[in-house]
């Protein structure tokens, strides 16, 4: 009997959900130290990092960095490239087109196993389902929301008007904050900058006012993983244009002279889930310059 009743308890303990993870405190900073390491072509290090953050919390797929995107190329260079599969379908099933991995020489190795011809197979079925996820209304607004904000900025500007656009703005995003959360690329999917289409929130974010409001939700939903780690930078740091000094050094043209108590400024960074001002300025060197060898 004792040893059935152990046999029971370890079966709950087992089957408990999993604790929520705080992304701030347990996801963040591990990914941007990771994808360092990546563009440092320290691959083992990224590696092990992005695995140790996935068995915590699992990855998100952030817009810039791309989780499952670098774990699949990882996988392949650290000897791995089956397990490359798993990301891949996921990123299949989340937008992103199979001909972007047929097309790109790093996949080549993954050509020779069943698994690639499961996702050839599959490929346009993923690619169905995630376009039938989409709300439609929801994209199409946000994408008219996003030409508006844009548009009331071209010379000669109305600033009663554009003030206008941006007051309705800000309540429209407050009703779908309530409504629906922070809009992901699940909900309304990606940006198509190729013919204008853009669904991300952020330059609709540098525009709005109401960090009383949004400060705490915007929080919540990076901590939750829910929404990007950068969005509520974004806001508090667009709200100090005026001043030309700023808090969270989102703006790349800022420089050290134009920091708030230059001192504390990563513990600020990190707080909010941003990477240490310094990190990130290495990493977008490093990004740059691999892309502009590309070309």
């Amino acid at each position: 009997m004792y040893r059935l009743l152990v046999i029971c308890l370890l079966c709950c303990v087992a089957c408990q959900e999993k604790e929520p993870c705080d992304y701030i405190e347990n996801y963040y900073q591990d990914v941007y130290k990771a994808e360092l390491a990546y563009w440092e072509k320290d691959y083992q290090t990224a590696y092990d990092l992005l695995k140790k953050v996935e068995s915590r919390c699992g990855l998100l797929n952030q817009y810039i960095t791309r989780e499952p995107e670098m774990m699949a190329k990882l996988s392949i260079k650290v000897g791995k490239p089956q397990a490359a599969f798993p990301y891949i379908e996921r990123m299949l099933k989340e937008g992103m087109s199979f001909d972007s991995f047929v097309n790109n020489d790093t996949y080549t190795i993954l050509h020779e196993y069943e698994e690639w011809r499961y996702l050839e197979r599959n490929a346009t079925q993923f690619a169905t389902e995630f376009e039938e996820g989409i709300n439609q209304e929801l994209r199409e607004e946000i994408i008219a929301m996003n030409m508006l904000d844009q548009a009331v900025r071209q010379k000669p500007i109305d600033y009663i008007q554009m003030a206008k656009v941006d007051s309705i703005h800000q309540l429209r995003v407050k009703e779908i904050f309530r409504e629906y959360g922070y809009p992901t690329a699940k909900m309304v999917g990606k940006d198509n900058r190729a013919i204008g289409e853009r669904v991300e929130l952020r330059t609709l974010f540098f525009h709005l006012d109401d960090t009383t409001y949004f400060k705490p939700i915007l929080l919540k939903m990076i901590r939750d993983g829910e929404a990007p780690a950068y969005i509520l930078g974004t806001m508090l740091d667009s709200r100090q244009r005026s001043r030309r000094v700023y808090d969270y050094g989102i703006y790349d043209n800022a420089d050290s002279s134009r920091i708030l108590d230059l001192k504390n400024l990563d513990k600020r960074r990190i707080s909010v889930g941003l990477p240490p001002w310094g990190l990130k300025k290495k990493v977008d060197s490093l990004r740059r310059a691999y892309y502009s060898n590309q070309y």
